[in-house]
């Protein structure tokens, strides 16, 4: 089985018999190991990424035994009116934007920068480990996630582009997120930079 997305299932699948966070863990760090971009350089970088990302998120979900989120397409369709998109801000206003490629990289790039606030008002990349390092995870995933339905409406337009570059920054993210870290025994919190 040398899927990515198969062996994520199987991860999945396992963690949800009968085994301890250590244990999930421990598998969680093997799959990292065989696809992380600096210790496989068999696979593409962004492809890497990608799997990191994918990885990260379903390993956050596993060891605080949360359902997955499914991201329905009409999540989009209820924030309309007067026939503009329409989402609160980074300032916190009411903002209006008339094509869905923009409205929806505007979502991600909202994400992209909850991870930054996170980051910067946190302590977990500095060595005292909370649940924020979880929360960013989540961020990152959802940005990824609208990003790519950006990419696949306006594969070669302005949007498609801007989403292609805030891809390429929440992969850099999520790479320094894995990269040289250690992680606590209880809960597989991030603790530290190497």
């Amino acid at each position: 089985m040398d899927n990515f997305f198969d062996k994520l299932k199987c991860f999945i699948i396992f963690s949800q018999s009968n085994v301890s966070n250590n244990e999930i863990k421990n598998e969680y760090l093997k799959l990292v190991k065989e696809y992380h971009p600096d210790t496989n350089k068999n696979i593409d970088f962004n492809l890497a990424n990608e799997y990191m990302i994918n990885l990260n998120y379903v390993y956050e979900h596993l060891i605080n035994k949360k359902a997955f989120v499914n991201n329905k397409e009409d999540e989009y369709e209820k924030n309309i009116e007067n026939g503009k998109y329409w989402f609160i801000n980074d300032y916190g206003r009411k903002e209006y934007v008339k094509e869905r490629p923009l409205y929806i990289y505007k979502l991600g790039l909202l994400e992209y920068q909850k991870c930054y606030k996170i980051m910067f008002n946190n302590s977990v990349f500095f060595g005292k480990g909370d649940e924020s390092g979880y929360e960013v995870i989540r961020h990152l995933y959802r940005c990824y996630l609208l990003a790519q339905k950006v990419i696949k409406m306006d594969k070669d337009g302005m949007y498609g582009k801007m989403a292609k570059i805030l891809i390429d920054n929440a992969y850099k993210m999520n790479e320094s997120i894995t990269k040289g870290l250690k992680t606590s025994e209880e809960k597989g919190m991030i603790i530290k930079w190497e």
